[in-house]
């Protein structure tokens, strides 16, 4: 999506006659420019999610757990609560006067809670619901990535529509070329936003939580059975 300028600024000064030398020279500098930028899209990505998660208040999946976060009923928060102890990712988690008194401890708690599903949903990425949070975690790290690497994105339009708007002086006249790379500038500019991310952010930790209650919990070993196994 962000390296697609190169492929019509280098479209806008081949004829159209030439088709298939049209087709292939912007097709080379398509990919060469996604080549460069998948090598830096996850770290920029990764490189604004932390200072984006202290903004929002933490973690989406850690906020949502928290008691005054008000995203998940007061019912159902608990219920999920009880559920997490009940899978045996942590002993007990605090009760609302405890996070409040303690916000730190009790995030880590979270945090242990929050990083023990994201390994199970990507264990069941192909089984029900865990497909769906899967497909939002996509979603989500497409959100996260170009929004990294959208100043690159800008420079390389504003570079396309240089090219571009010079082969209108060179009698060509690429206006179909020229639709297209305004139409990227306006999904960058207006589509690219630290609101899209976080939406994308939420919904995947609200599907992430609602799959935990899918989990099964495991089944406790009567002492009986255990001193036989034993003796």
């Amino acid at each position: 999506m962000v390296a697609f300028s190169l492929f019509l600024a280098i479209s806008a000064w081949i004829p159209f006659s030439h088709w298939p030398i049209k087709l292939l020279g912007g097709s080379a500098f398509l990919a060469l420019g996604a080549f460069v930028l998948a090598q830096l899209a996850r770290d920029a990505g990764k490189a604004i999610e932390g200072p984006l998660w202290a903004s929002w208040g933490g973690p989406p999946t850690v906020r949502m757990l928290r008691h005054r976060d008000k995203t998940i009923a007061l019912g159902s928060k608990s219920l999920l609560h009880r559920h997490l102890i009940e899978l045996g990712i942590v002993e007990r988690l605090p009760s609302e006067p405890e996070e409040l008194e303690h916000p730190d401890h009790a995030d880590e708690l979270y945090l242990t809670c929050a990083d023990w599903l994201r390994r199970k949903a990507l264990e069941l990425k192909f089984k029900a619901p865990f497909d769906v949070v899967h497909s939002e975690n996509i979603s989500y790290g497409y959100r996260r990535n170009i929004l990294g690497i959208k100043p690159y994105g800008l420079a390389i339009l504003c570079f396309a529509l240089a090219v571009t708007g010079a082969a209108f002086f060179d009698n060509r006249e690429p206006y179909i070329e020229l639709l297209g790379v305004v139409i990227v500038g306006v999904y960058l500019i207006f589509g690219v936003t630290e609101a899209a991310l976080r939406r994308a952010a939420d919904e995947y930790s609200k599907r992430l939580l609602d799959a935990a209650q899918a989990l099964a919990v495991p089944k406790k070993r009567s002492p009986e059975t255990t001193s036989r196994r034993a003796s």
